[in-house]
């Protein structure tokens, strides 16, 4: 798989949806935010070579805004930056991803006992809301489908109404998200919507005690999905360039 970039017919529309919204958002931002929906989306993966030069021609950014992005993205360990050979998309070792999932479960059983205490049916209706839009890109095997679910997450802590919560949670979500693309076994689509669903339940019904077990054991079902051994960290990676 090549460098992220747009086929030539889009490459026009992307550099003048970038000139047309500045002064409304940075270039840098924008930049950010397509390779980390990649990143979600699966679009790039672990251990695959991010090119400024390519960058900066595709997305009409200079390469010293260019680097400025990966160096976001390395302090958010998602992207490491290597003496004379560049950036690359990380490749978490089993270590960090059982510290990951380890970090997740403690802040999500968090997450739900203070949405619990906090939610109120404006936020419930939000949250059912998002999952009709997420059993709906699940059902159609959208591609987007890794993202709209770790929102349904992020969407959860901004019900519990912690800001430093929220922002945590969404680093880890990341995280989560490439140790799942380098780990993960390949045996189909990991549809969990029913798991969600029935943590608003929990939530709605104001059962703190329920909606942890419920988050726990959401995210134990995610981590079994993973093959956690060195064989499939250091397997040739069809993803990975030469």
């Amino acid at each position: 798989m090549s460098e992220l970039s747009s086929p030539d017919p889009q490459s026009e529309e992307n550099s003048a949806s970038l000139q047309s919204s500045r002064g409304q958002r940075p270039e840098e931002q924008l930049l950010y935010d397509r390779l980390v929906d990649a990143i979600i989306d699966k679009t790039l993966r672990p251990g695959q070579h991010l090119n400024e030069v390519k960058l900066a021609a595709t997305y009409a950014v200079p390469r010293s805004r260019v680097r400025r992005v990966l160096e976001r993205l390395r302090d958010e360990a998602v992207v490491e930056i290597e003496l004379n050979r560049g950036a690359f998309i990380s490749r978490p070792t089993i270590a960090e991803a059982r510290d990951v999932f380890e970090a997740r479960k403690n802040l999500e059983m968090i997450i739900v006992r203070l949405a619990c205490a906090r939610a109120t049916s404006a936020d419930i209706d939000e949250l059912r809301a998002h999952l009709t839009k997420e059993r709906q890109v699940f059902d159609n095997l959208r591609p987007e489908m890794n993202r709209v679910a770790g929102d349904f997450h992020v969407l959860l802590a901004k019900t519990a109404g912690n800001a430093v919560l929220a922002r945590m949670l969404t680093l880890l979500m990341r995280r989560v998200c490439l140790i799942q693309s380098l780990y993960e076994k390949r045996s189909g689509v990991l549809c969990l919507v029913h798991e969600h669903e029935r943590l608003v339940d929990l939530i709605a019904a104001n059962d703190p005690e329920g909606a942890a077990a419920e988050a726990l054991h959401h995210c134990a079902h995610i981590e079994s999905s993973l093959d956690l051994t060195e064989r499939r960290r250091t397997e040739i990676d069809i993803y990975e360039l030469p």
